[in-house]
């Protein structure tokens, strides 16, 4: 499928789950934003959720039931926050700028000194999540239990507070497929964002691809730090930061790509031709191309084209 049109796609779908969703949450969580004004100091949090598409483009759909967040704390405790009843939620949907969705808005979430982030999902719905592909084909989705995103932030219910982050569930990094047993396995590689102070890292593509690849099939890794050796995802040695397929202009049969929700930071970026052969369970020896370094400062926006 031309992935372009798989980006449109994903753009028209996400608005309807952002209207739908978002506006029952805006019912639910205005009633609590008036009962923290009549409680008077407190701490509150802000959340929400956005993906990054896996490599197998003919992935249509990835769905799967959420309850809500986890917070873990500097003292090993954990601190929750869950909706009414769980969302189904297709997170191909949330793998564009306009698909971000909203969690949870100024929750109340007690004092303490909070350490990292998880996605909570309905274990009662365990067999009600899926995937389907391009051809209509549906597998079992088998979720794990995803670690902590680190995140740093403390809340002192003696003064008022309203912290947000928004949560990046990367599916590139997430999602693996089973061939002996024909089912796929999620297991939640989630990065935590400060909503206000996340940047961006967006441009062309024009790389020479070696024989026998194309760039559209390309991918673009992030990694923390300079002059960084890119390898690919497989639980060991170095590992992407963050990652992002190439997409394929409408017109002109150009090559773009965008790096979203990053924190301030030093970074290596490089691009592979091999990207929609990842599996983030096997060593793919993925071959990358013109890695650069870039300085990212905190709500910028960089654009850099890849010759």
């Amino acid at each position: 499928m031309d992935s372009m049109v798989r980006f449109m796609a994903f753009m028209q779908r996400s608005a309807w789950w952002r209207f739908s969703l978002g506006r029952g949450g805006l019912i639910r969580l205005s009633a609590v934003g008036v009962l923290a004004l009549l409680a008077g100091c407190q701490g509150q949090v802000t959340t929400d959720l956005a993906t990054e598409l896996p490599a197998d483009p003919n992935i249509d759909q990835v769905v799967a039931y959420i309850r809500g967040v986890e917070f873990s704390t500097s003292g090993g405790g954990t601190k929750t926050l869950e909706f009414n009843s769980s969302e189904q939620l297709d997170l191909i949907n949330l793998a564009d700028d306009t698909g971000v969705l909203r969690l949870f808005t100024s929750e109340d979430l007690g004092d303490g000194s909070y350490t990292g982030v998880r996605l909570l999902f309905d274990a009662d719905h365990a067999d009600d999540a899926f995937v389907t592909n391009a051809a209509g084909t549906q597998y079992q989705l088998n979720i794990a239990e995803g670690d902590y995103a680190p995140l740093s932030f403390s809340i002192d219910n003696n003064s008022n507070s309203n912290d947000s982050f928004t949560l990046l569930l990367d599916l590139r990094k997430s999602l693996s497929y089973d061939e002996d047993n024909r089912e796929y396995n999620l297991t939640p590689m989630l990065r935590a964002v400060d909503t206000n102070e996340m940047s961006r890292i967006e441009g062309n593509v024009s790389v020479t691809c070696p024989t026998g690849t194309t760039l559209a099939r390309g991918a673009v890794y992030l990694f923390q730090g300079r002059d960084v050796t890119p390898d690919d995802i497989d639980g060991s040695g170095v590992e992407p930061f963050a990652t992002a397929p190439v997409f394929t202009a409408s017109s002109g049969g150009t090559f773009f790509y965008a790096l979203r929700y990053l924190p301030a930071g030093d970074y290596t970026l490089a691009v592979t031709c091999d990207g929609n052969d990842e599996d983030p369970t096997t060593d793919e020896d993925l071959r990358f191309r013109n890695a650069v370094n870039i300085n990212l400062d905190d709500k910028e926006t960089i654009t850099r084209d890849l010759p």
